[in-house]
């Protein structure tokens, strides 16, 4: 498995670890993607091809201007998780992923910020998920998005 891809799924098992419970369950949502969900695909900005959000995906968790979702998976208990490149380092990503959330109403907690990654829980609106922000060494510049949301 390349190391961008073991990243993103990292980042997934820590985003459903959150909303869903023990390992078992994580285990068990990672392998259960509905039928219309497109798999994240780990590129570049410059060669992805963006998916569209599922309708009634809330406008205030979209993610900021430019950067291009790549992966839309529905999950067990009506969670989604969203997968997206943006074309900037890791800290403008950062620092774009913090302001946008917390100028649409969402709440954050129980994050952290290291080197390379950050992650945040988030509430508010009727929902809760977290954001998690990667660094990818494959593509100098570019940092990968993953939000999960559910009730």
């Amino acid at each position: 498995m390349r190391l961008p891809a073991a990243l993103a799924f990292v980042g997934a098992a820590a985003t459903l670890a959150f909303l869903g419970g023990c390992a078992d369950e994580m285990e068990q949502a990672m392998a259960e993607t509905a039928p219309g969900s497109t798999a994240a695909a780990m590129v570049c900005a410059a060669a992805a091809k963006p998916v569209d959000l599922p309708a009634g995906y809330p406008a205030q968790a979209t993610l900021p201007a430019g950067f291009v979702v790549t992966g839309v998976q529905s999950r067990t208990g009506g969670r989604t998780v969203v997968t997206a490149v943006s074309p900037k380092p890791f800290a403008q990503t950062l620092a774009d992923m913090q302001k946008a959330y917390s100028s649409r109403g969402w709440t954050p907690s129980e994050g952290e910020v290291e080197d390379r990654d950050a992650e945040s829980n988030f509430d508010g609106n009727g929902l809760r998920g977290r954001w998690a922000v990667r660094e990818i060494p494959d593509c100098t510049g570019n940092t990968s998005v993953s939000v999960l949301l559910g009730k």
